[in-house]
């Protein structure tokens, strides 16, 4: 949820780049969106699965269903964490080909918080 959130807090400042005259290149759009999309897809598989652990009949009929579920959100994850480090290196270019390049610390802190995010998307 929380890279749900983060993901809707960078189209709108890449919104507000564009409108500034900033470059921002189809590339960053196309990861960030299909982010968003593959976030959806992981919350999507992860709340079906939950739901169907809960249910006592239900739950014991599909486990392997369920265990499928929790597959593809691993997956989805992992695809996920290598797409917020291809956002970083792309969001750094982005910052190159503008006329006033964003200091190097921005981009450093940057990394971080996707370093973070993806600890936080792996371990769940």
């Amino acid at each position: 949820m929380i890279l749900f959130v983060y993901l809707i807090v960078v189209i709108v400042m890449m919104s507000k780049q564009k409108k500034e005259g900033k470059v921002v290149s189809g590339w960053t759009r196309f990861l960030v969106y299909s982010l968003l999309v593959l976030s959806l897809l992981s919350l999507l598989a992860g709340v079906l699965a939950l739901s169907l652990v809960f249910n006592p009949l239900v739950g014991f009929y599909y486990m392997e269903v369920i265990g499928i579920m929790l597959e593809i959100v691993h997956f989805v994850n992992m695809m996920i964490a290598f797409g917020l480090i291809l956002l970083s290196v792309s969001i750094y270019l982005d910052s190159q080909r503008n006329q006033e390049p964003t200091p190097l610390s921005h981009h450093v802190v940057r990394l971080g918080v996707h370093i973070l995010l993806i600890i936080l998307m792996l371990k769940i």
